[in-house]
């Protein structure tokens, strides 16, 4: 595993550069809201590795948010969408045992390898209160222009998110238990090939966006898409 200070300075890169509404985002922005919708109001709210904080921004006009992030650039741009922008690390998070309702992330946990996934995702339940809600979303094995996409950018030496590795959905429900988290809802997320990247798109927005509410007519999307996720809850 990678040190966090080279870490951070990954991550500073990435999101120093001008970014778009990529497919996955619709898709992770939809299902957030509906995740906020079901969430009592005044509910405390952190995300773990926050990025450009675009999810915060569908929970802080209800909740409390807190985001968290190793990067300072992601940080910058988030502090517009949270409450409390916080630069840290996952395996130390700067709360209290017990103070969050709700904890997720989306693309955080593959870039550890085991045992260091289980530490953020118990770190992560730490901070959760009894009851509360633990969101883990990471890239499926299973989505086959996945795995053809990273090994073609790996081969041309143009795969800038450093370590990285899939998970199936039992890996995934083996990584939350062994967290002590309590396995609930799995889901998939972006069924469809990538027609937009956060730099780059083949088609506009709008289009994309239509194409991306047929999904929820796709069943066992977590055995296809791009994303595989689990809600969990913090016993």
């Amino acid at each position: 595993m990678q040190g966090p200070h080279h870490d951070a300075e990954l991550w500073d890169r990435i999101w120093g550069k001008e970014q778009i509404t990529s497919d996955y985002s619709i898709r992770y922005l939809d299902f957030m809201t509906e995740i906020e919708r079901a969430l009592p109001a005044g509910s405390t709210v952190c995300e773990a590795g926050c990025g450009t904080g675009q999810t915060l921004r569908i929970f802080s006009p209800r909740h409390r948010t807190i985001g968290l992030d190793i990067s300072a650039n992601a940080l910058r741009i988030a502090k517009s969408s949270c409450g409390a922008p916080l630069q840290g690390d996952i395996f130390r998070i700067p709360l209290c045992s017990g103070s969050c309702d709700l904890i997720y992330n989306s693309g955080v946990i593959e870039h550890f390898p085991h045992p260091a996934n289980v530490a953020a995702v118990a770190e992560m339940a730490r901070v959760t209160r009894r009851g509360g809600r633990v969101i883990v979303i990471v890239p499926n094995t299973f989505c086959l222009w996945y795995k053809i996409g990273k090994e073609v950018a790996y081969r041309m030496k143009r795969f800038e998110f450093g370590y990285e590795e899939d998970y199936s959905p039992i890996r995934l429900r083996a990584t939350l238990e062994d967290a002590g988290v309590e396995v609930g809802q799995c889901f998939g997320l972006q069924a469809t090939p990538v027609l937009a990247t956060n730099d780059r798109e083949i088609l506009p927005f709008p289009i994309r966006r239509r194409l991306a509410r047929l999904e929820k007519y796709f069943p066992f999307r977590e055995y296809y898409s791009y994303a595989v996720g689990i809600v969990g809850r913090k016993e």
